[in-house]
């Protein structure tokens, strides 16, 4: 008896799972699970070995829900990667190296000098820009990521494609510290709202031009000075990035004949 109502309890099991994991509403459902299957339970509880092998296929189904989960959040990260015709190879953040008040000033990825990435390759998630390469390892590859101490990008600002620096901080003006600044920027020529790219560097690296970096949330006008700094939200959470881009370049991504 209790061999053939186990095999059902398993497939009801199963069919809750699937449903949470589309999605559905679960009340109903529960609502009948549990009229339906507590008397089952109590029939079919009393045999241990069976209620063990019963308890160690529940857990087996719920991480196997869990990993379709996985999969399909990283499949729907992979579509919204937009590199343009740039090559690139995608990855996934493993560790970070240094964490500051902001999120991680490195991360490191799943992919190496075997998957065609080198030093300088610009690292892009799908809300915008990261950072760049700044170590390569057979399997892995260490990230700065924009704002970390010392780094500085070329961005313009706007319609008009105002020029300026963008860094994690700067003495002069007070903001948050998930926000970064851009300084030097032409008087009175920004305005909160305006979107920030990357102004691009020679060669496309490490920055290729156009890049998605933040938005700006307000421009301080220090009196007397030549320029205006202003305050910018990144576009991506840099505290949660998970699926990337690393961008490899032209002849880059296949090994060179000897």
């Amino acid at each position: 008896m209790r061999r053939r109502i186990l095999p059902v309890l398993l497939v009801l099991t199963l069919l809750v799972l699937l449903a949470d994991l589309a999605g559905a509403p679960l009340g109903p459902v529960r609502g009948v699970g549990d009229a339906v299957l507590g008397p089952v339970e109590r029939l079919v509880a009393p045999g241990g070995g069976e209620g063990d092998r019963l308890e160690r296929d529940n857990i087996a189904l719920t991480q196997e829900v869990r990993r379709l989960r996985d999969r399909q959040g990283v499949t729907d990260q992979l579509g919204d990667l937009d590199t343009g015709d740039l090559p690139s190879v995608t990855a996934r953040v493993v560790a970070l190296d240094r964490a500051g008040a902001s999120g991680p000033e490195r991360i490191t990825l799943d992919v190496g000098r075997r998957d065609g990435v080198h030093r300088d390759s610009a690292v892009i998630a799908p809300g915008g820009l990261v950072g760049r390469v700044v170590s390569v390892g057979e399997w892995s590859a260490d990230v700065e990521v924009i704002g970390s101490g010392g780094s500085g990008v070329g961005v313009r600002t706007g319609a008009k494609g105002v020029i300026g620096t963008l860094s994690g901080s700067d003495p002069t003006t007070a903001h948050a510290a998930d926000e970064l600044v851009i300084t030097q920027l032409t008087r009175d020529r920004v305005a909160a709202g305006d979107a920030v790219t990357t102004l691009g560097s020679p060669g496309s690296r490490p920055y290729p031009p156009g890049i998605r970096v933040g938005t700006i949330s307000r421009v301080a006008k220090a009196p007397g000075a030549l320029t205006d700094t202003a305050v910018v939200e990144p576009a991506v959470d840099l505290a949660t990035v998970d699926v990337v881009a690393v961008v490899t370049g032209p002849g880059r991504t296949a090994k060179r004949a000897t």
